[in-house]
């Protein structure tokens, strides 16, 4: 709307059109916003592009802040970065311009377009400070609970705050523990206690007590790592496993007799991540009775 310039309708019919010294601005910096949000141009097309938008602007906090974006940009650029890596910065990089394009400062025909109440009284009604953005802001962008005496943050933080809050991604589990429920159903002996461990369990079995490496080789990749069972000769569970690349698994099922096959030091390390497995789960209920089960079973023996 700003880039559009004034028209009016003469006697006869005909319409005039005019660019006016604001339009014309208006028309530099909508070509500059469809640069710079253009995907899948080269990246010296790119290049000239933050530069000419580089010497556009005028000097205030907001373009510091979009200047340093491009430097970043054309610094990852010239360090041949993937396209996808640079999403993120390209979105901020458009974010940060079109608020620039809303300032009437930089744009001045943008102030005939901006929402403001007709009666400047309007303002001081129903306005909160957040205290998280440090913005006056209308009550409609503060959601506020039925139990609530206080106005909190407004939408737009907590909206933030739950963007950049740290989530919790299981698949790597997942995967480990499907392909464990899997080759306890080959042993077809009954197996119950690894359809009673959950995600978050084993998240913590395998980070916490495995340190998210094989216990042989001390590889790290999540993808390459298995969960089979210590001892074959008894159901699979936390205090009766081992953490161990894909081939290291395949040869330690095939083992005998485990106390031959591997030196004391190292069977001693592994019963004591089976003793802290049995101290963390057996504040479970439902794994309780399963563990009193293989004690009875190794007192048995």
């Amino acid at each position: 709307k700003c880039a559009q310039p004034r028209r009016w309708k003469a006697f006869d019919g005909k319409i005039t059109e005019m660019d006016t010294q604001n339009t014309l601005r208006g028309k530099e910096l909508l070509e500059i916003y469809r640069s710079i949000s253009t995907n899948d141009i080269p990246k010296d097309e790119r290049t000239s592009v933050l530069l000419t938008l580089k010497c556009t602007e005028h000097e205030c906090k907001l373009t510091q802040e979009i200047v340093a974006l491009i430097d970043r940009e054309v610094d990852l650029m010239s360090r041949e970065v993937k396209e996808c890596n640079l999403e993120g910065l390209r979105k901020r990089i458009c974010t940060l311009f079109l608020q620039y394009i809303k300032i009437p400062e930089f744009n001045p025909e943008v102030a005939g377009l901006l929402k403001v109440p007709q009666d400047p009284l309007k303002l001081y009604k129903n306005v909160y400070f957040c205290h998280s953005c440090e913005n006056y802001l209308p009550s409609t962008e503060f959601p506020i609970p039925a139990n609530s005496r206080t106005v909190g943050r407004c939408r737009s933080c907590y909206q933030l705050d739950n963007e950049a809050r740290k989530r919790e991604a299981y698949f790597k589990y997942r995967l480990i523990l499907e392909n464990l429920r899997k080759s306890e159903v080959d042993y077809q002996d009954d197996t119950k206690t690894v359809f009673l461990v959950q995600l978050p369990d084993m998240q913590y079995l395998i980070e916490n007590i495995w340190n998210s490496q094989s216990a042989l080789s001390a590889c790290s990749d999540l993808y390459e790592l298995v969960m089979v069972r210590w001892d074959k000769q008894h159901e699979w569970s936390p205090w009766n496993t081992i953490l161990l690349t894909k081939e290291e698994a395949d040869a330690h099922l095939k083992l005998c007799n485990l106390q031959e096959a591997y030196e004391a030091p190292f069977i001693y390390k592994i019963k004591q991540k089976h003793i802290r497995a049995k101290n963390y789960f057996a504040q479970f209920p439902a794994m309780s009775s399963f563990l009193h089960r293989s004690k009875n079973q190794a007192n048995g023996n």
